[in-house]
């Protein structure tokens, strides 16, 4: 068992907000201890009460809990007493622990609505493929933040799964999804393809926002998998678990015409990835691009009249601000037109979502710098720099607000730990749904 615990930090701010340092972390690992059924989970349970600070992560691996426990666990969880650490859980992980249907109802009504929890691992389990729990099971991911799940290695599920899971989850927020040896058939490929292309009837949106899809271990057939892909524009990072097939005893003998037709797939689906990957970049780009040119002429201040939407007449403007700048003075329809050529990639929902956003004045940065040192904000130093005591804490250029790296000696840059940057880009992206390539739906302009 390993449980590390500290102070609870910022109690001043409610524990939906607090943010969560480095030297107030708190994490609960109990994997391999034998805890089973309702009598291991009232173990973590008396653990967990007895904690000075909430949790941020949970990790029970490899302890038969069973049904009954996870469920006795989860309903703790979505209690008063348990409150405060759902507050705080950004990670769960609960891979080979006997859960089946019935402690996955019970994990769906937690994560539903949460905003915390990021990561949710339930690999190894013994799930199977029950439509009316994975209909929920996708509402409850489809309300929350949630942006990893993993269910690899939930053999039982098979095709029945992905015919009543994927064409109900239309998440924005989930990014990486994990369903690697769960017994996928060629059956499965069509579905997956349309879910990802954001074809499936019953995913209203139209849009998929994954970037990784693991699904290794499965029988889908590279070959079937790729021409199901091809077309789509928003397909997901396979990583290095790209969809391999599974050998069995009832496979013909390999032989090099096979063996090249695979090789020619599997080029095939790489060439999809990059050109997918490119677009990805690019409309990310270009939201960033049109954000910094929509500010200044579609922005209207709090006390103006005028509603949030920018497809609406315009206020009248001061003498002097035409004056300076007489862009402003043309029909919001001309200045929209000019400033969508900044954008071509973008979609003209994306693009009206940047719009929307620019001219929010609600949207802006703090002016000012905060008056409490936030250790949830700014960048962490790099230990390889300079900066001598200052490691591990924000690191503020002055009259920076908190929102700048210093001087290139932020450890985000390289993706090693924070960077206040990359987070406050990543999050406008994801509010405006330009962390994706989405193309015009037909019949529109």
């Amino acid at each position: 068992m390993e449980c590390q615990t500290s102070s609870k930090p910022f109690p001043c701010l409610p524990p939906s907000t607090r943010p969560v340092p480095l030297s107030s972390r708190s994490y609960l690992y109990r994997v391999n201890e034998g805890l089973w059924g309702t009598t291991g989970a009232q173990k973590v349970i008396s653990q967990l009460n007895t904690q000075h600070s909430a949790v941020t992560r949970l990790k029970l691996n490899h302890n038969p809990l069973g049904d009954d426990g996870v469920s006795q666990l989860f309903t703790y969880l979505c209690s008063a007493s348990g409150s405060r650490h759902r507050a705080t859980l950004s990670e769960i992980s609960l891979t080979g622990n006997d859960i089946g249907c019935k402690g996955l109802q019970a994990i769906s009504e937690y994560i539903r609505g949460t905003e915390v929890l990021n990561t949710l691992c339930l690999a190894n389990n013994v799930l199977v493929a029950d439509a009316a729990v994975f209909s929920s099971l996708a509402g409850a991911i489809n309300s929350s933040k949630l942006r990893t799940l993993s269910l690899a290695g939930n053999s039982q599920l098979g095709d029945a799964f992905v015919e009543c899971f994927l064409p109900s989850l239309h998440s924005r927020h989930l990014h990486e999804l994990h369903i690697s040896a769960v017994g996928l058939t060629s059956r499965s490929a069509p579905v997956i393809g349309a879910w990802i292309s954001g074809k499936s009837p019953r995913n209203s949106s139209g849009t998929c926002y994954l970037q990784t899809l693991k699904c290794s271990g499965n029988s889908l057939g590279v070959e079937v998998y790729a021409n199901q892909l091809a077309g789509s524009p928003a397909v997901p990072d396979l990583s290095d678990d790209s969809p391999a097939h599974q050998a069995s005893e009832t496979d013909p003998p390999s032989i090099p015409e096979t063996e090249d037709a695979w090789k020619e797939s599997e080029r095939a689906l790489h060439r999809v990835l990059m050109r997918n990957g490119y677009w990805k970049r690019q409309a990310e780009k270009e939201a960033l691009i049109l954000l910094k040119y929509s500010r200044p002429v579609l922005l209207r201040p709090k006390s103006s009249p005028i509603t949030s939407s920018p497809s609406q007449p315009p206020s009248r403007l001061l003498p002097s601000t035409t004056a300076l700048f007489p862009f402003c003075a043309l029909p919001n329809e001309l200045k929209l037109y000019i400033l969508a050529l900044l954008a071509p990639s973008l979609s003209s929902a994306q693009r009206t979502r940047v719009y929307n956003y620019a001219s929010d004045p609600s949207t802006l940065p703090p002016l000012l710098p905060t008056l409490r040192r936030d250790m949830g904000q700014g960048c962490l130093a790099d230990p390889s720099s300079l900066l001598g005591a200052t490691i591990g804490f924000p690191v503020i250029s002055p009259g920076s607000s908190g929102q700048r790296c210093a001087d290139g000696k932020c450890m985000g840059a390289g993706n090693s730990l924070l960077c206040g940057r990359e987070k406050e880009r990543n999050r406008f992206l994801e509010a405006v749904g330009c962390c994706i390539y989405e193309p015009e739906l037909e019949g529109k302009d």
